[in-house]
């Protein structure tokens, strides 16, 4: 029983199904054409017979360039592999690359807001003391006016101050590696001027 079903199986296995046909055929004919461009080993030999070489050294050169072909192929697939990991390393570099960029960007953006902030404040008390001296023009001196001249002078010194401390936090952000590569990059200043060089306020 058991030979039966081998036997059975084994016919199975010979025969192809009609809508395959096609593609066998196909097939066939396609080793068929590259079988034209190939020699059998005993064609080879005969070849080599008549050179005088032994079939034998015929033989071991078919063997040695299919070794070498496939030496060849491990070679071609190990560059590809080689080739994949560099360009995955690439991209990871790049994909840090450009995180450490966008960080960069958005500190200097929100350093370089704050200094202008600053700014925006010490013209602001410079305004005011501009028109407290304006106001007190021409008044004699006292005790109230000095006062009131002294505060504003103090307001802006103060104001001055915290510019400064911002504008040196920027500049300082700004010195680092990928901070100098952002500013170029998305147009921000690679320095800010301290209070002392600025001219006029």
């Amino acid at each position: 029983m058991n030979e039966r079903a081998t036997e059975l199986e084994a016919e199975q296995a010979r025969k192809i199904d009609y809508e395959d046909v096609d593609e066998v055929i196909a097939l066939a004919a396609r080793l068929a054409e590259a079988d034209k461009d190939r020699l059998r080993i005993e064609d080879l030999e005969r070849v080599g017979a008549e050179l005088e070489i032994p079939p034998h050294h015929v033989r071991r050169a078919v063997e040695e360039l299919a070794a070498r072909r496939q030496r060849e192929a491990a070679r071609r697939a190990a560059a590809r592999r080689r080739l994949r990991w560099a360009g995955a390393a690439l991209s990871a570099i790049a994909l840090v690359l450009g995180g450490l960029l966008l960080s960069a960007r958005a500190s200097l953006e929100q350093g370089r807001a704050e200094v202008e902030r600053r700014r925006a404040q010490v013209e602001n008390v410079v305004e005011r003391r501009e028109r407290t001296r304006a106001r007190h023009e021409g008044a004699a001196p006292s005790p109230e006016r000095d006062a009131e001249l002294a505060g504003a002078d103090n307001r802006v010194s103060i104001e001055r101050r915290r510019y400064d401390e911002d504008a040196s936090a920027y500049n300082a952000l700004a010195a680092g590696l990928s901070a100098q590569l952002a500013a170029r990059l998305f147009g921000l200043p690679a320095r800010v001027p301290l209070s002392n060089e600025i001219d006029a306020w």
